[in-house]
């Protein structure tokens, strides 16, 4: 039997294993753990494809799965989670018991930058770490900004260049070691600018509806990461670059905008709903020469699944 044909059986007996001796009182198992051991995909993936004999790759395997149930108990340590709310200093902290009587500080932070009439054009950088992060809704400022965690603290600067608003969000730097187990994030833009969005995500989970705002381009540079993307019509030419490790991509577009795709990838699981296929990698919807508003999404991968459907 070859080893690549165990992979997924590896996996599903792994997590079916963790449930039943939880449900038998032996282990505190919760779904959160089978994130912190995603690693594990890419490792016996790895493993797979290695140009070796099967019984070094057994041997290997072997390995990782008592290394891993050594150390999984560090995995389902109850961990302290604080969450804060600030906005111009203003800090609301409250503490709470886990079921292992450990204290956590529960705080949630709230930034925004006030609405520029004069601004035509903006910019988001987005240092998105690790999470649940969300960019949908309106709001009569700039922008809002909203997290719930225990991440750390986050930085929000703002700047006008060449009359163009630039908004910085990212992690204040610690010399601490990060510990979190929730990191929850939402962000509201104004529909007047016209917006760039540039976002280094981590090992996160994004889901972007930007149907209700004028976008010119999106620049994601992406690691282990899932990702909804919802586009609208509301600008003539929308350009999208996504370079990613190992991520799901889901983009949404009109039914009545056109659409070019360019795709380098390897590994990588395609879904176009609506596009032919032309030379070079490139896909194009069936409107693409007639269509009134235009999208521009280039994706550069290694192992990714990408899927594109019109709404």
């Amino acid at each position: 039997m070859k080893y690549g044909h165990l992979f997924w059986a590896i996996i599903l007996i792994a997590i079916g294993c963790l449930i039943l001796i939880s449900n038998f009182g032996w282990i505190d198992f919760q779904w959160s753990t089978v994130w912190r051991l995603w690693p594990l995909i890419l490792i016996f993936w790895g493993i797979a494809i290695l140009p070796i004999k099967n019984w070094i790759k057994y041997t290997t395997l072997v390995g990782v799965i008592l290394f891993t149930g050594i150390f999984f108990n560090r995995l389902t340590e109850p961990r302290g989670c604080f969450f804060w709310h600030g906005n111009h200093g203003n800090w609301n902290i409250e503490h709470r018991w886990d079921e292992g009587g450990t204290s956590r500080n529960i705080e949630t932070q709230s930034l925004s930058v006030p609405l520029d009439t004069l601004t035509k054009k903006a910019k988001l950088n987005l240092e998105a770490a690790a999470g649940d992060f969300r960019i949908e809704g309106l709001t009569n400022d700039m922008l809002t900004f909203h997290k719930t965690g225990d991440i750390g603290n986050y930085s929000l600067t703002s700047e006008d260049i060449k009359g163009e608003k630039e908004i910085s969000i990212r992690l204040k730097e610690t010399n601490e070691s990060r510990k979190f187990s929730q990191n929850d994030v939402e962000i509201r833009l104004n529909q007047l600018p016209l917006w760039d969005l540039a976002l280094d995500i981590g090992a996160a989970k994004i889901n972007m509806n930007l149907k209700d705002y004028r976008i010119d381009s999106i620049d994601i540079d992406a690691g282990a990461s899932s990702i909804e993307l919802t586009l609208g019509n509301r600008n003539p030419v929308t350009r999208v670059n996504f370079n990613a490790g190992a991520s799901s991509l889901n983009i949404r577009i009109p039914k009545e905008a056109a659409c070019e795709v360019e795709s380098e990838s390897f590994l990588v699981s395609r879904d176009f709903e609506g596009f032919q296929k032309k030379p070079n990698g490139v896909y194009q919807s069936e409107n693409f020469t007639y269509g009134k508003n235009k999208i521009y999404i280039n994706i550069e991968t290694a192992v990714s699944s990408i899927s594109i459907e019109r709404y």
